[in-house]
């Protein structure tokens, strides 16, 4: 249970006794707190109040203006505690897990308005969580209770109840996470506000029978009509008609109403009396929509088959074939007929996110979240969006949600470790891959994700392990020709030709042809197996006996092993790593032409710099940073700039001023020629790519500019290689923070060049 006991959970109400009860017995199950006031002017006589509920006689209340004055100016004499969580009979707790202990550390906190854009939009009243200090604070002569109270709080007074009193309010991320009223919820806030809201939160039997205790004044309110259009857009026919009902009993006249009620009983009467999620009245043990309520299972030919079902089932084929035009498609078809049909709006959002609109994407997927707060995948979904938008902290809230409600689901955990990760909590990372491996040992994406977090700790023994689990994973298999010989296992070696295959990115091979003098040590004769890109330098590095192309034929050999799977092999750990540079040399005869190339600059400071890796890579948007970003660099006087760009990443240099002086060499285009340009050049500034892989190689002076969560290689903290020696790493202090990092390089750099002067 959810111990709130600093907390005083309290509804203030005169006019709707047993609505505001019920409000308050629903937001008490599973929470317990100091003490439930329930403050009126009486309650009928057939009404019982709910074990635990303190009733306490006030004046009646019948004008929004008195609630409001009672609200800023009297409720002080009631509460006792630090806290107070104030409810109406249309708002309450729906989801205790969701509690944070951040709530807390503010004075105020309710859901979003989504008429407000001001950095004043935290204020509705509805549910919302209070302190005694705010309260206190009320009592500001200077505070006037005329306005409607959450606006007189959150947007009249609250510069000066911040400047006077220090109140704190509830930034938006946290106030999300707490309640919910006109925004679509991500995931399942703590509670909500709106009777608008309650076919999210009510199933619809209940709300069917709930409709008639509503009064004539909220009959005929524009609330229950909203309500109403929801439950009909949801296919919610038997709350619909109820609710349709209750309008007519006070507005008999409405023609509109009593049009959607036919609708609603006419549907009502043909359809099934299980909701989708509900349990199937076949008795299969099965969701109803996985069993007789299963699109297409029994439908009838003709016309049924254009419902929103049937169009959504159709689309869903689509997308499992790929074929994201027609998936698109349908599911608009799908919510034409049913604006907010929740898989339709789902999956046109998991589309979107595939298609990396992500703009798109979040909106229809937070609404799907709130339609079925339930079903697990949505909230995986809806994560994976968030941490593609760079939303780490809603993604991970996001995942958990999810797993709370499907603990067995291994993607989730999955999923959790890698936002785990791009957060650099990587004991946390760790913990949620192996949760996804005790439940699918199979998993090799989960052990292939393992790996990496072990060996950003150091881990090396079981991460070079788990790090062999990329052979299983087609992307990562090199996408080469499987070699017929037996795997080299560390057997004697002497005498032995054994194949080494360059796998991954070319940055892996640059740094991982280190092993080879290794290999050459036990006796063995080195074949590797190289892109025709790095075949020279690969051939530069010392015990590499032969290298062929992938697109030549291979010589005899005895035995193969993939070359990332060498420190595993060989026993690598910190304390072993081959750090010794160079390891790779350039080759002299391109020496000349580079020189020639450099000549007009020799009295400056000769840097390279790389500021974008491939764009095809996993993790680009992160590990590579705008050219614009790094204007400021070229200010610092007495630098000359080369860049190491060959394709990705020149199409930026027009759009930036500062860059046009920067020199575009013609040795940049291959790697042999670059190695010799690296080797001219008196500093290599780059992202984590190729460039800094192969300055490190070559021993060259070398700034690593790394994103919040690097690499593996990197690990966190150090602003040293053990990989390469002559490598600094500067860190981004926080996820996306180029800003800070080239604020740091700026003056190193100054430095530099003061000091060479």
């Amino acid at each position: 249970m959810l111990d709130l006991s600093t907390v005083t959970l309290c509804c203030i109400d005169t006019a709707n006794h047993a609505l505001a009860l019920r409000a308050l017995a629903l937001s008490a199950a599973g929470v317990r707190y100091a003490r439930t006031v329930f403050l009126t002017d009486a309650v009928p006589p057939d009404l019982a109040i709910p074990q635990g509920v303190d009733l306490v006689r006030i004046a009646p209340i019948t004008t929004r203006a008195e609630y409001s004055r009672f609200v800023v100016k009297t409720l002080l004499e009631h509460i006792a505690t630090p806290q107070v969580l104030l409810v109406q009979w249309d708002g309450y707790v729906i989801n205790p897990d969701a509690w944070d202990p951040a709530f807390l550390a503010c004075d105020y906190i309710g859901a979003k308005w989504s008429w407000h854009r001001d950095g004043m939009n935290v204020g509705n009243g509805g549910f919302s969580l209070r302190s005694r200090r705010l309260l206190t604070a009320l009592q500001d002569p200077r505070v006037s209770s005329d306005g409607i109270e959450d606006e007189t709080i959150c947007r009249e007074f609250r510069p000066l109840l911040e400047r006077e009193h220090g109140i704190r309010f509830a930034d938006e991320p946290l106030a999300d996470r707490f309640s919910f009223e006109t925004h679509h919820p991500i995931g399942t806030p703590f509670g909500f506000h709106g009777l608008f809201n309650f076919h999210r939160v009510m199933p619809r039997a209940e709300l069917a029978a709930l409709a008639g205790t509503f009064s004539d004044a909220i009959a005929r309110s524009p609330q229950l009509r909203n309500l109403l259009r929801h439950c009909m857009a949801l296919a919610k026919w038997d709350a619909a008609a109820a609710v349709a009902r209750r309008i007519l009993a006070a507005a008999p006249d409405d023609a509109d109403t009593r049009q959607l009620l036919e609708r609603a009983s006419a549907a009502a009467a043909s359809a099934p009396a299980a909701g989708r999620n509900e349990p199937c009245p076949c008795g299969s043990g099965k969701r109803y929509k996985h069993c007789h309520g299963a699109a297409g299972a029994g439908a009838p030919a003709g016309p049924a088959a254009q419902s929103p079902d049937a169009l959504v089932a159709r689309a869903i084929d689509a997308h499992r074939r790929g074929d994201l035009d027609a998936a698109e498609s349908g599911y608009r078809a799908a919510l034409t007929a049913a604006p907010q049909h929740p898989y339709a709006l789902h999956y046109l959002g998991v589309v979107m996110y595939q298609r990396n609109r992500l703009a798109d994407a979040l909106p229809l997927l937070a609404q799907a979240v709130g339609l079925v707060p339930r079903e697990p995948e949505f909230h995986n979904n809806l994560a994976l969006a968030l941490e593609a938008a760079d939303r780490g902290d809603e993604a991970i809230s996001s995942y958990r949600q999810a797993l709370a409600l499907k603990p067995d689901h291994a993607t989730a955990w999955n999923n959790l470790g890698l936002a785990l990760q791009a957060a650099n909590d990587l004991p946390g990372a760790v913990d949620a891959f192996r949760h996804a491996l005790r439940l699918a040992p199979d998993f090799a994406q989960a052990h292939w994700n393992l790996g990496l977090a072990l060996l950003a700790r150091g881990e090396f023994a079981e991460g070079w392990r788990e790090y062999e689990w990329r052979l299983a994973i087609t992307e990562l298999g090199g996408g080469q020709a499987p070699v017929a010989k037996p795997r080299w296992d560390g057997a004697d070696a002497r005498g032995r030709t054994i194949l080494l295959t360059c796998e991954q990115g070319l940055g892996d091979t640059l740094q991982f042809i280190r092993f080879a003098p290794l290999l050459a040590a036990r006796g063995a004769r080195v074949l590797v197996r190289s892109p025709p890109s790095l075949a020279g330098l690969v051939a530069s590095a010392p015990g590499v006996d032969e290298v062929r192309t992938t697109d030549e034929p291979l010589p005899p050999h005895d035995a193969q092993l993939p070359l990332l799977s060498a420190p595993g092999i060989l026993g690598i750990d910190a304390q072993n790593i081959p750090h010794a540079v160079p390891y790779l040399v350039s080759d002299p005869r391109h020496a000349a032409s580079v020189a020639a190339e450099l000549q007009p600059f020799a009295d400056t400071l000769k840097v390279g710099l790389a500021w974008a890796g491939s764009r095809g890579h996993r993790n680009d948007r992160r590990r590579s940073c705008p050219l614009a970003r790094l204007a400021p660099l070229f200010d610092v006087p007495g630098v000359t700039w080369f860049s190491l760009q060959r394709d990705d990443g020149e199409d930026e240099l027009p759009g930036v001023a500062a860059a046009q002086r920067m020199v575009v060499p013609e040795a940049r285009r291959d790697f042999d020629r670059k190695a010799a340009l690296v080797d001219a050049l008196d500093l290599v500034i780059s992202v984590d790519t190729s460039s800094a892989h192969l300055a490190g190689a070559l021993a060259r002076p070398l700034w690593v500019l790394l994103p919040f969560a690097p690499d593996w290689r990197w690990q966190l903290e150090r602003a040293d290689s053990p990989w390469y020696p002559t490598a600094r790493l500067f860190r981004q202090p926080r996820a996306g923070d180029w800003e800070a990092v080239i604020a740091v390089v700026h003056q190193e750099l100054a430095g530099l060049v003061a000091r060479r002067r």
